[in-house]
């Protein structure tokens, strides 16, 4: 049966989480859509690769695996590239959405060229709500995309989309988001926005957004934003 949407995890050291994300999301949309898991892992060291190892006998996935990590921006570009269906599903893996959203968003996927959800209660430190909001500003300054969440990657896109935004070079390492919003926006693609109940992460920390590495986080997302404005990317 042909796969009408593939799942796409960026996935790092998250072996005490992994297998409820796939059991989760299967026992929401197995009856609904046909699908496949793009989990792309990038270079864990806690045993998550060899779990999605034997993982692959249970559900239909596919993994591409890196021993270096390249960050999350990468690693989802990675997935992108390797993608087929008809539609492309880009999702966190830290399980802090209610996996029946995914339906949610699948009903228009016909009606539009973007399905982003959106949170309407961010479970979050508050210095990351303070920087998405400074960031959410200039971003709407330079972009005016249609979002009102545009730094969640939670987001459903047709191949048309994903086809003609897998070969850019990654300005914004730690905001995928943020960069593909943009550019698909540059490029005219239709958005639609779905709100959705965000929860608390159940396992591990944050491994980009830390207090510590804020200030050179910011410091490139500012200068990736201004080359994709004025310079094309």
């Amino acid at each position: 049966m042909k796969v009408e949407l593939e799942i796409l995890l960026p996935v790092y050291n998250e072996v005490k989480y992994i297998e409820k994300l796939l059991k989760g999301i299967h026992k929401a949309i197995k009856k609904k859509i046909n699908y496949r898991f793009l989990v792309c892992e990038d270079g864990s060291t806690d045993g998550t690769k060899e779990l999605l190892i034997k993982l692959r006998k249970k559900y239909n996935l596919k993994l591409i695996s890196k021993k270096k990590r390249k960050g999350f921006s990468k690693a989802v570009k990675d997935g992108i590239k390797k993608a087929n269906a008809d539609y492309l599903l880009m999702m966190d893996s830290d399980g802090q959405c209610d996996f029946k959203n995914i339906l949610k968003l699948w009903k228009y996927r016909k009606e539009f060229d973007s399905i982003n959800a959106y949170r309407i209660k961010r479970i979050d430190y508050a210095y990351r709500k303070l920087f998405s909001i400074v960031c959410y500003i200039l971003y709407k300054i330079l972009f005016n995309v249609p979002l009102k969440d545009p730094s969640f990657t939670f987001m459903i896109v047709s191949k048309k989309v994903y086809k003609s935004l897998n070969k850019y070079n990654v300005l914004c390492p730690d905001g995928f988001s943020w960069e593909f919003n943009a550019r698909a926006k540059i490029k005219g693609f239709k958005f639609k926005e779905i709100k959705i109940i965000h929860k608390k992460r159940k396992y591990g920390e944050t491994k980009i957004y830390t207090y510590k590495n804020l200030p050179k986080i910011a410091i490139r997302h500012l200068i990736g934003m201004l080359k994709i404005k004025f310079f094309n990317g």
